[in-house]
């Protein structure tokens, strides 16, 4: 998907075109969120909160939403042994590389802000722990299903320029549901078990189309706090403390979004990387 300077703002990238193994993929991470769902302890706002009705939990480095400062999203102990075990899950670590890989290819500007910002993170605090290895992303969310159905919301704590990976899985007809709705833009797209887009998610309101009643789906995403990156820009710190103790940033809130837009590919870049 284009801007009107053709910067490339969002990618609908699809599967690999080994479609058996992709399939086995699908197959086994709906097995593992299954279980999960059946294991973990959730409390009432993990399955119902403003992203729709169903169980939904995360896990990954973090910033936001009352954290004092950048940590890793905490869990009881069982519950973070069943995080632990869906994280190893061999079929969710091939999501998530997919995930990562596709994000290097179609914007390796914006890719390597993030690894930047993931390595300096983990110097100056070797207690965080990634999600995965060789992954710039901070954060990942299981949407457990068995019928994951999203409102219409944006990610708005995430990086705004930034972008999310986004995977359905299950078992739907995607030419009759679960459609990928962007409402900003008036696209309703079809997006089939296995499929992965890159959505800046944090700006763009998507949600997307019910299913039938004895079909499933589930998502698995990955995604970064915007705040990440402002606490290492303030010298890892929060802002209040920053700016307390008389720091001043470089750049503005526009000037940083110009910045941010700029690490996006052009639509000739990704014509000449197929030559």
């Amino acid at each position: 998907l284009l801007d009107k300077h053709d910067k490339v703002f969002a990618m609908l990238v699809g599967s690999p075109k080994d479609q058996q193994a992709w399939a086995e993929v699908n197959a086994e991470a709906q097995s593992a969120f299954d279980e999960a769902r059946l294991a973990y302890k959730l409390d009432s706002k993990q399955e119902n909160h403003r992203r729709g009705s169903f169980p939904a939990v995360a896990a990954g480095i973090s910033y936001g939403g009352g954290q004092t400062r950048v940590s890793n999203l905490a869990h009881s102990a069982w519950n973070e042994g069943v995080i632990r075990k869906l994280l190893a899950q061999p079929a969710v670590r091939r999501l998530a590389g997919f995930g990562d890989a596709a994000f290097k290819l179609y914007a390796p500007r914006l890719h390597k802000y993030y690894s930047r910002t993931m390595q300096a993170l983990r110097r100056y605090d070797r207690t965080l722990k990634p999600n995965f290895k060789k992954n710039v992303f901070g954060s990942a969310t299981f949407n457990l299903g068995p019928r994951v159905v999203t409102y219409v919301h944006t990610d708005h704590l995430n990086l705004p320029a930034g972008w999310c990976a986004i995977t359905a899985l299950g078992r739907f007809d995607p030419t009759e549901g679960g459609h990928l709705l962007l409402w900003d833009l008036n696209l309703m797209i079809e997006f089939p078990p296995g499929a992965l887009v890159l959505i800046p998610s944090a700006i763009l309101r998507h949600s997307n189309t019910t299913i039938k009643p004895h079909e499933r789906r589930y998502s698995f995403t990955q995604y970064s706090a915007g705040g990440l990156f402002r606490w290492v820009e303030c010298g890892f710190k929060s802002q209040s403390t920053f700016r307390a103790e008389g720091g001043e940033f470089d750049l503005s809130g526009a000037q940083r979004w110009e910045r941010d837009v700029g690490l996006w590919s052009s639509w000739d870049e990704l014509q000449a990387m197929r030559v």
